[in-house]
Parts: C-alpha cells; sequence; structure tokens
C-alpha cells in the first residue's frame, strides 16, 4: 500500500507536524526543541534540521529547560534520519530505553483505507465533551501508564485546557456496560489524525475495546476530510494495528535521559 509523504511524515514525526496544544510549550535549543507538557511523563526532545552542532552543550541546556520547569524525564526522539546523533546521546548518559509514556522501539504506522471488520457488540465509543467524561477517559490512562494520582485542581485546569485546543485534538472514551474502561486521543493533523495514549483496563481486553476506538477515529477523520491514521505504536499495540491495516512506515528510537 502506497502512503502518501505527508501521511509518511506525520507517523514519524507528529510532535514536529501536529498543531502545538494550547497546554505544550515550546523552547527551542541550538537543533533540538523541548516540547514542555503537563503530563507526568518523559518531556520530548525533537531533533531540529541535522542536529545540534554540539549534542553535549544542547543535551546540557535541555537538561536546565527540564529542571526549571521541574521534570525528570527527557526522551530524544531519533528517527534514521538522526542516527549519527546517537554515538553523542549516549556518551552523555542518554540510553535507548522503555520510560513510562514511551517505549524504546516507537514502530510509525499508517492507515489510509477502512480499517477492517466493525467496531465490537457491547463497546459504546464517545467524544469527550464534559469534565466527567474527560475525566473518566483520563483515570483509564492514568491507571494503563501507571502515573500517579494528580490532584482535582490540576486536572480540572487540564481539561480547561483541553476545551481551549479541542479545535487540535478531541478526546474519546470506551464504555462497557456503563463503564468506562478504554481511552483514546486524536490529534487533528493537515494529513492525516494521529492516535495517541490509547489504554484499555486489563479486565476489559480482549472485548474489542481498542478497535472500537480506531474504528471511531477512522470515523472522524472521514469526517474531517482526512480519510488517514497514523500512530506510533509500540510492541503490545504494532500487531492489533497492523491487523487492522495499518502499514509499517518505519522504526523511531526513544532516547531516555533521566535529568539530573
Amino acid at each position: 500500500m502506497e502512503i502518501p509523504e505527508p501521511v509518511r511524515r506525520q507517523a514519524l514525526d507528529p510532535f514536529g507536524t501536529l498543531p502545538t496544544p494550547p497546554d505544550v510549550e515550546l523552547v527551542e535549543l541550538d537543533g533540538a526543541i523541548v516540547s514542555i507538557n503537563p503530563w507526568p511523563s518523559a518531556q520530548v526532545v525533537l531533533v531540529a534540521g541535522d542536529g545540534p552542532a554540539n549534542v553535549a552543550a544542547t543535551v546540557e541546556r535541555s537538561r536546565a529547560v527540564a529542571r526549571e520547569r521541574g521534570k525528570a524525564t527527557l526522551a530524544w526522539w531519533i528517527a534514521k534520519e538522526h542516527d549519527h546523533l546517537v554515538p553523542a546521546l549516549e556518551a552523555n548518559g542518554i540510553v535507548n530505553e522503555d520510560t513510562p509514556g514511551f517505549e524504546a522501539i516507537e514502530n510509525a504506522l499508517a492507515l489510509v483505507e477502512p480499517p477492517p471488520g466493525t467496531p465490537a457488540e457491547g463497546v459504546e465509543v464517545g467524544r469527550a465533551e464534559t469534565w466527567e467524561e474527560w475525566r473518566a477517559a483520563n483515570e483509564v490512562g492514568r491507571v494503563v501508564f501507571g502515573f500517579p494520582e494528580m490532584p482535582e485542581d490540576y486536572l480540572r485546569e487540564r481539561y480547561a485546557r483541553y476545551c481551549e485546543g479541542r479545535d487540535r485534538g478531541i478526546e474519546l472514551f470506551a464504555a462497557v456496560d456503563g463503564r468506562v474502561v478504554g481511552s483514546a486521543y486524536a490529534a487533528f493533523g493537515e494529513a492525516a489524525l494521529n492516535l495517541f495514549g490509547a489504554s484499555v483496563l486489563p479486565e476489559a481486553r480482549g472485548r474489542g475495546v481498542y478497535r472500537s476506538l480506531v474504528h471511531a477515529r477512522w470515523e472522524l477523520a472521514v469526517e474531517r476530510g482526512t480519510p488517514a491514521l497514523t500512530v506510533q505504536a509500540g510492541r503490545m499495540s504494532r500487531p492489533i494495528c497492523e491487523r487492522m491495516g495499518f502499514v509499517f512506515v518505519d522504526a523511531v528510537r526513544v532516547f531516555v535521559d533521566p535529568v539530573r
């Protein structure tokens, strides 16, 4: 299956190609951009152009940016075109490994035709349009990714930012027997929707919840006039996505820097 270049590029570089959410701060450095988000996960470092002329200096500056904002972990997003930076990153103690929110290998996949099959019976998928819906979806993601519990005032602030940015993306939830057991985010790109953070509670797996969330986001992509999906899949979700028609584009490595 031929993947259009704009879709391929989004699959490989979602953080660099998608619109910046209102709660994300971009800090430009020499040859890199640090993306600061409010979540308790690694903050992404994107390579700009060919990368830093002095990797060690940019690494130190990125750490300073993280410390200033109370962030403990950085994740360098390294596509094959930037493999030449790897020796210098490793020399600075940055390692290709899993970290909460990311896996060591993120597989860029794309879907440019309708997924096979149908949504699962008994799974209700909706778009989070109220505080209660957003809160329930957020809690599923928190549990699945192992994030700590967050104070309600913090969550209320995040929800307000989410509402401000609904022109850039929307949270979806999946419920079984009235209980929210799955969640996923759809980011609105010019070429496709990008799928972020799909989560299904362990006790609800095997019932087609993940499949139903993919179908719902495909329908949303068609509705928006961009009938394509991209995703960066880990080891568990890649085979599921490929069974649903996603095509492998390439692998991206995540290099983790525990900020000192």
